[in-house]
């Protein structure tokens, strides 16, 4: 016989000293138990899918290229980045320069939010720029020839 009472939650047999417990009382339970914890498991809204996943393990990429002086260059990511932080390495943010301008050494870009100058996200790439000339006193200074830069790209 199944048990006088059941669980509240998942209605599992809950006996009494007096019940006489049966093996297909503890199969259903069982089956319950099973149904209930695969339903759980898979639900997305709750748990993580395995991209998911592999975003918090690994949630940026490391990119380093040497610039080549031309006015913009196209540098592969390998995946459509959310956020990207180019920088030049040894050189500050921005640099006064003697003739009055800035050199834009950095550039913070958000996939469809804009940038703060010198880079854009196109698709799996992040495009940098050299500008030859000052607009509003800024040179971009993301591609300069043999410049050192490194791109920090956001999944």
């Amino acid at each position: 016989m199944s048990s006088s009472k059941k669980t509240e939650y998942m209605g599992l047999n809950n006996w009494l000293g007096t019940d006489r417990p049966q093996r297909i009382d503890f199969v259903d339970d069982n089956q319950k138990i099973d149904s209930t914890m695969k339903s759980h498991a898979s639900n997305t809204t709750l748990h993580c899918t395995s991209t998911e996943k592999a975003k918090f393990n690994n949630p940026f990429t490391f990119v380093s290229y040497v610039g080549t002086g031309t006015a913009s260059k196209t540098v592969p990511i390998g995946y459509v980045p959310k956020m990207v932080i180019v920088f030049q390495k040894d050189k500050p943010a921005v640099e006064a320069v003697s003739d009055g301008t800035m050199l834009n050494n950095m550039s913070v870009v958000a996939k469809g939010s804009g940038n703060t100058g010198g880079a854009i996200i196109s698709d799996s790439n992040v495009v940098v720029y050299q500008s030859g000339s000052a607009s509003n006193n800024i040179k971009q200074n993301l591609n300069r020839q043999n410049g050192q830069y490194c791109i920090i790209a956001f999944k």
